[in-house]
């Protein structure tokens, strides 16, 4: 099967954003409660403009698909993961959500907070355990080889993100951002929830969705893009009901070739897809 795109290029749907300053609000407000973690994981998901973009290639979030709750190893999951790549290579970034109650540092103090410790130490446990090269290959092998394509034989190369606390704390003291900036990488930035908030306008919502073993459960009932449809067999694709009657109704100008016709890549999936029950 071949994928081609009609000489019209230009969208026939567009994707739904939410109003910025209603998003802004909305998340602020939400910050400001002192809540369990995963309600704040929960309204990102809800919200993917709130997504971090840190480490995105030119070829943005790949499929605009974000894994939530994401294993490697025996012991590990990624609160959000998602893959960039550009024409050379992939970005694998692994995003840790701490509170946006922690605290960087100490009262009164320039030491770091256990909070921020354990923040680190989480993001350090990770690196150490893709330093193993059979572990790094039996992750890219198992959980992504469906997913990281065109372009899967590319190198791709680990990149985690600390999601924690709020700018505040340190924006106006220059020890305090030298002293967190000093813990980052070429392959490990940290950022508060403020930053989440930067700039959305500009930032596409994105599919969230699980990983099984046969196939990719996306959970949202929004159609986002075309291109993990595109590329990925149909059968490994989970949807609901109400993604599948949406798919029903979107047109695209993306094709594919099947049997000597050409077939618009919805009306080629939409009776191939897994649906969830």
């Amino acid at each position: 099967m071949t994928l081609f795109k009609t000489d019209d290029t230009r969208p026939i749907y567009s994707y739904p954003r939410e109003d910025a300053a209603s998003l802004r609000a909305s998340f602020e407000h939400l910050l400001a409660q002192s809540l369990p973690e995963q309600a704040y994981q929960t309204f990102i998901e809800r919200h993917t403009q709130l997504v971090p973009r840190e480490f995105v290639q030119n070829h943005g979030v790949h499929f605009k698909l974000v894994f939530r709750q994401l294993p490697f190893g025996a012991d590990y999951k990624s609160d959000l993961f998602f893959l960039s790549k550009s024409t050379d290579d992939w970005h694998c970034v692994f995003v840790e959500l701490e509170r946006p109650q922690a605290k960087f540092f100490k009262p009164r103090s320039n030491e770091f907070s256990s909070d921020f410790v354990a923040g680190l130490h989480q993001i350090n446990s990770w690196r150490a355990w893709f330093l193993n090269p059979a572990n790094r290959q039996y992750f890219l092998d198992s959980t992504l080889a469906d997913v990281r394509k065109p372009l899967g034989h590319n190198p791709a190369f680990m990149k985690y993100v600390l999601v924690i606390g709020r700018r505040g704390e340190y924006e106006d003291n220059q020890v305090r951002q030298r002293l967190v900036k000093a813990q980052e990488s070429d392959e490990f930035h940290i950022i508060s929830y403020d930053s989440l908030m930067e700039d959305l306008v500009s930032k596409e919502p994105l599919y969230i969705a699980s990983r099984h073993n046969e196939y990719v459960e996306i959970l949202s009932d929004e159609v986002f893009g075309e291109n993990i449809f595109a590329t990925m067999a149909p059968e490994q694709i989970s949807v609901s009901a109400a993604l599948l009657e949406k798919i029903r109704t979107h047109r695209t100008n993306c094709h594919r070739m099947e049997n000597g016709k050409t077939v618009e890549i919805f009306r080629f999936v939409e009776n191939r897809l897994r649906v969830r029950k």
